[in-house]
């Protein structure tokens, strides 16, 4: 497998949700060196902030919520800034800094990955952090605000955040092979091992809390469960035309990059347009784009490694939406 894309690498086409093709590359266990198949299991990482933020706005659509609330008015027990609402949340937009690298410390200490973190001691640790803008200004990736966020759907249901992804995405889309862990560190059922590429050879991956990311990144899928999901979303089924659209609608990061609420913009160089969103996980780096066309791409390998993540506009990515 070449450097950087290994041990294996998936990927899966539909065209309008009917499989067209997939294709398979190295391992998905280096211990016994099993083929990476389309049945394994991986952590998908921040594609869960897609499944939140359908949940939020199928409240919005309720008319139990708003974007523009100020997020003080359901948490009040934080100290945020005023003008902070749910629509910067979503988009990513709030202006608190991310507490993930201050809960892992410099030098890192892999050994607080071993046990529970409440969402709500994140985010306190978040708030006390040096870095805070007012809301609005900018994107920047933080995983402060999906926890913003998920704590908000607890306080409006009345129920855990898993619970209402599982009854609201999972089980009427049928979503066989996809939970949102909370506490077990554990991958259910088939899986591909995770591994993280350092000094030219990849490493196991040690299990690590899903709390750790909670609603920004905890769930676990397959790539026939994710294309099966975003192709109902962007089809129209989870949500109104209202609320897909706010997803659809988002701010330019770049030239070829936006992010509405939830969701990556995709612009290919011949105009093509897409929506998807990036994920990485201990040990998995994904990716799903839905192009406007109707054809859904999901690529996964079952590594991370920051020296060379996964581009989006790949050789894959390209053979797959010509």
């Amino acid at each position: 497998m070449e450097a950087g894309y290994g041990p294996g690498l998936f990927a899966r086409v539909t065209q309008d949700g009917v499989e067209q093709v997939t294709a398979a590359a190295g391992a998905a266990d280096l211990a016994d060196s099993r083929p990476i198949s389309p049945t394994d299991r991986f952590r998908i990482g921040s594609i869960t902030k897609a499944f939140v933020a359908t949940v939020v706005l199928q409240l919005v659509a309720e008319g139990r919520i708003a974007v523009e609330d100020p997020v003080g008015g359901w948490l009040p027990e934080y100290p945020l800034h005023p003008e902070l609402t749910l629509g910067h949340l979503l988009a990513l937009r709030s202006g608190l800094p991310c507490y993930t690298g201050a809960l892992i410390g410099n030098p890192p200490d892999w050994r607080v990955l071993d046990r529970y973190h409440a969402p709500e001691d994140l985010v306190r640790l978040a708030l006390t952090l040096d870095g805070h803008t007012p809301p609005g200004l900018a994107h920047r990736r933080s995983s402060t605000d999906y926890l913003l966020l998920g704590l908000v759907v607890e306080w409006v249901t009345g129920q855990r955040l898993d619970a209402q992804v599982w009854q609201r995405i999972i089980a009427p889309l049928q979503l066989r092979d996809t939970y949102f862990p909370t506490v077990d560190p554990t991958l259910r059922g088939r899986h591909a091992a995770g591994y993280v590429r350092c000094d030219g050879r990849y490493r196991p991956c040690p299990e690590v809390t899903p709390s750790q990311s909670w609603a920004s990144g905890a769930m676990v899928s397959t790539p026939a469960d994710l294309a099966r999901f975003f192709d109902a979303l962007l089809d129209g089924e989870l949500l109104p035309p209202d609320q897909l659209a706010a997803m659809r609608a988002a701010v330019a990061i770049d030239d070829q990059h936006g992010y509405g609420y939830g969701l990556h913009r995709f612009r290919f160089d011949d105009g093509t347009v897409g929506f998807g969103h990036y994920g990485v996980a201990p040990g998995y780096e994904s990716l799903v784009v839905r192009i406007d066309t109707g054809r859904t791409v999901v690529l996964y390998r079952n590594s991370f490694d920051k020296a060379s993540p996964l581009p989006w506009n790949n050789l894959v990515m390209s053979a797959a939406r010509g």
